[in-house]
């Protein structure tokens, strides 16, 4: 009896210290909150001019990484420092006479894109070219449905922009993302392709479009009724012109290595650009030229992910793997930061356990729920995620990729990743996301729940990868 009551009591002793490990809400001090409050003023202030890539924003924002990481005693991960370089584009030079498209006598050149005038705006997938011939329309080019095998062999494409509600419903099965219409129909031979949104109630404007991957043949979006309407008719005698000058910026990666002498590195990442000025991303038409200072978007992702750099120093209990910190640039160009350090990493990628991408947790409070996507990346995350200790808010669970975000390149690496994320919002990408509409108490039980992800999963030396890039494809 008296061995039992003592195996009892080991038991109880073992149990309250694995309590006491977990991060709940509360888990963390005061000081947290104030180190994630001066990494957001810094972060989001006018000063950085939305942190676009190659600007001296941006740069401010690089040395303020750097010197983070040093004060913490990480490691540079890169053979040349902290810093990786790679290539952003930045908004091409369109002369207007360069750029045209004409059905028989009647001409509509580039323009601004703003409603309710037609508008013929070059879009990111485009290379230079000018072409003369037939056109043929495919309504909204879903293969199989709309057009099979070679049926648009050397042809002009014209295809709507968007589906219908109805459209969305009736194929759902089917895989619908602009970019994969647009990538079957270059597959089916399409030598060009012409999207035709009807309405235009936005006003796309040329300032509005980012590159996302590079077709090898010419793309443009054509608005207005009358041309749609046009465009949608099979065309014998149909000609355009593309003449974009290419413009580039240097954009920079910073990662540091925290090596605690484990066989295994996680990754924790969360991209800091933004959308700068407003010239090239932004979601107000009328809003160039004013500072879009990102404070949602990323400066909070950047935040939680400097202080997590400061936690994992001070808890053993997260400890069990090496740990990567990586802040990416040029994600809102279509995740190219992330897509260049997957691609060109200095160490094998799929020697990576896991990712963790942090994106845009600054809006806790009007959430009341913290979102985590991409769970199906890997079979264990639901038991990691299982019964989170988060009695002041909830944890949504959410299958899906989300493929905007950085952690989607790892998982299309086949590496197991998922993204933190407390919802959009009406300032999303627009010059009125800052830091007063910043929860900070928010980012405090995003960091607290970081933290209880990764301890959780320290459970789970190697993960299973499940590769749902490809089963999510019709929403990219």
């Amino acid at each position: 009896m008296r061995m039992k009551r003592s195996l009892i009591f080991v038991f109880l002793i073992a149990f309250s210290g694995l309590s006491a490990q977990v991060f709940k809400c509360n888990s963390l001090s005061g000081e947290a909150r104030e180190n994630l409050k001066r990494d957001m003023e810094f972060l989001a202030s006018d000063d950085l001019e939305g942190r676009l890539p190659g600007t001296e924003g941006a740069n401010e924002a690089i040395a303020y990484l750097i010197r983070n990481f040093q004060d913490a005693g990480l490691r540079p991960f890169f053979p040349g420092g902290f810093t990786q370089q790679f290539a952003a584009p930045r908004p091409a030079h369109l002369p207007k006479h360069g750029n045209w498209i004409r059905v028989k006598s009647d001409t509509l050149y580039v323009n601004d894109g703003k409603a309710p005038a037609p508008a013929f705006v070059l879009l990111p997938y485009s290379k230079t070219g000018a072409f003369e011939g037939s056109s043929v329309y495919v309504n909204a080019g879903i293969e199989g449905v709309h057009f099979s095998g070679q049926d648009l062999m050397g042809q002009i494409v014209t295809m709507d922009w968007e589906l219908t509600a109805k459209d969305k419903k009736k194929y759902a099965g089917y895989y619908t993302g602009l970019s994969t219409r647009m990538e079957n129909a270059q597959k089916a031979g399409a030598k060009a392709i012409i999207l035709l949104d009807r309405k235009n109630k936005k006003g796309i404007t040329q300032m509005m479009i980012r590159r996302q991957r590079d077709l090898g043949i010419p793309v443009a979006l054509v608005s207005g009724k009358k041309w749609v309407r046009k465009l949608r008719r099979a065309q014998k005698d149909l000609g355009f012109s593309m003449a974009i000058q290419e413009r580039g910026a240097e954009a920079y990666n910073v990662a540091g290595f925290l090596d605690n002498g484990m066989p295994t590195t996680m990754v924790i990442g969360a991209h800091y650009d933004h959308v700068g000025l407003g010239k090239w991303g932004s979601d107000d038409p009328n809003a160039e030229g004013q500072v879009h200072n990102g404070a949602d978007d990323n400066a909070s992702g950047t935040a939680v992910l400097l202080e997590l750099v400061r936690q994992i120093k001070q808890h053993p209990e997260v400890q069990g793997r090496n740990v990567l910190f990586v802040a990416f640039s040029a994600e809102e160009d279509g995740l190219l930061g992330s897509k260049y350090f997957v691609e060109n990493c200095p160490v094998p990628v799929h020697d990576f356990a896991y990712m963790l991408n942090i994106d845009m947790v600054g809006r806790l409070n009007r959430a009341d729920s913290l979102m985590i996507y991409a769970t199906e990346s890997a079979t264990e995350w639901n038991s990691i995620l299982r019964g989170m200790p988060c009695d002041q808010f909830g944890i949504e669970e959410i299958p899906a990729l989300f493929p905007r975000s950085d952690h989607a390149s790892f998982v299309r690496a086949g590496i197991p990743a998922i993204m933190l994320h407390t919802g959009l919002h009406e300032d999303y990408h627009g010059p009125t996301d800052d830091l007063d509409k910043i929860d900070m108490d928010g980012l405090v039980k995003v960091t607290e729940a970081a933290l209880e992800i990764i301890r959780r999963a320290e459970a789970y030396p190697r993960m299973t990868f499940v590769d749902i890039a490809a089963k999510n494809a019709r929403v990219q």
